[in-house]
């Protein structure tokens, strides 16, 4: 199901967002030296897109995941239902709390908190199932991965942070180049993220 695709994709971002919590979190200089060199482009973010599309379909064979997204799928369906009567709203409440448990519950929280380096990232994205089966898949080493979602993190902060008005100047160590691939190519990489996920549509 559609709504489902969407679902997971969404577990995919969250666990990568709160894997990564700190884009510039590489401790040593060589790890800063190869992302500030590390390059975008649309072949490398086609093939990274691929990838997390094939570890939300390694995600959705967890029970876990499977009961978080029927559990999101079921409270978005009352949400858009409307008027509500009491029984429905206690639902949705009810369904709402259950799924905050279930996201606490979900394998991967916290993967990464404890990495200091792009090494340690790499070995412990090797260690988790869903992640390594996804890379092997698509023929990715982890520490690919996870330099490129080190670098996108970066780029995309500062490409936001521009487009706001608040950073006028590029922090040293961060890539003006990937900087300007995110802020060219937004409709691309938005129309990339729809893609896969409505691909099973």
């Amino acid at each position: 199901m559609l709504i489902t695709r969407f679902r997971t994709l969404a577990l995919v971002s969250a666990l990568i967002a709160s894997s990564f919590p700190a884009p510039a979190r590489a401790q040593s200089a060589a790890d800063d030296k190869e992302l500030a060199s590390y390059r975008l482009n649309m072949d490398v973010l086609t093939r990274m897109t691929r990838v997390n599309r094939a570890m939300a379909d390694e995600l959705m064979k967890d029970p876990k995941y499977q009961e978080l997204a029927k559990t999101e799928a079921d409270a978005e369906a009352l949400e858009n239902k409307g008027s509500l009567t009491d029984a429905e709203q206690k639902r949705l409440d009810d369904l709402k709390t259950r799924a905050e448990q279930l996201e606490d519950q979900q394998p991967g929280n916290g993967l990464l908190d404890d990495a200091k380096t792009i090494d340690e990232m790499a070995a412990k994205i090797k260690a988790f199932p869903p992640m390594s089966n996804a890379l092997s898949k698509e023929g990715v080493a982890p520490r690919d991965y996870a330099i490129f979602t080190l670098a996108m993190l970066q780029a995309g902060m500062a490409a936001g942070m521009q487009k706001a008005g608040v950073l006028k100047q590029l922090p040293p160590g961060v890539n003006a180049e990937n900087v300007k691939f995110v802020l060219d190519h937004q409709a691309e990489i938005q129309k990339l993220q729809q893609s896969f996920a409505g691909a099973d549509k």
